[in-house]
């Protein structure tokens, strides 16, 4: 049975603080509670893998890039979510486990490129159509149109 946590988060807070303008939090908490929850599942088939998702965001940036499936690390932070440190150590991480390399960049021989390695790209090709599925399989109680308003309300709100 589905448990709607964040109902009775405002349920509480309705009763001790009646004050409190709950339709905001009501819209983040489920938002949060939605990306924790899709995280947790695209880990766990992730896993089977020894990556995690935001080493597959990282990598699945520079295989949706195309040939030669390349980037500086300022690129590359521009299209993932990840702070310079979390970055680094993702960089590394994936470097060791021979999923990208670090080249000298042909345009700035001072800077480094990270590129994705044929196995890299093998395991973004491998999984990316299972990751798609997910996502629509996660989607599937809301009719098309549905699908179509809540991502165009919630790109509004991303560029609020």
């Amino acid at each position: 049975m589905y448990k709607d946590v964040v109902e009775n988060l405002l349920a509480d807070w309705r009763k001790e603080r009646p004050d409190l303008d709950g339709d905001g939090i009501a819209v983040v908490a489920r938002i949060i509670n939605l990306a924790n929850r899709y995280e947790q599942e695209i880990n766990r088939f992730l896993k089977d893998y020894g990556i995690n998702y935001t080493d597959f965001d990282l990598l699945a940036t520079l295989r949706r890039k195309g040939s030669p499936f390349k980037l500086s690390p300022g690129q590359l932070q521009d299209d993932v979510i990840l702070t310079s440190g979390a970055m680094t150590a993702c960089l590394k991480r994936l470097e060791k486990k021979n999923l990208l390399a670090r080249t000298t960049s042909e345009s700035d021989r001072r800077g480094v490129d990270v590129q994705l390695t044929e196995q890299g790209k093998s395991l973004v090709d491998e999984t990316i159509s299972k990751r798609f599925e997910f996502a629509t399989l996660s989607v599937k109680s809301l009719e098309s149109n549905e699908q179509v308003q809540l991502a165009n309300l919630l790109q509004k709100l991303s560029k609020s």
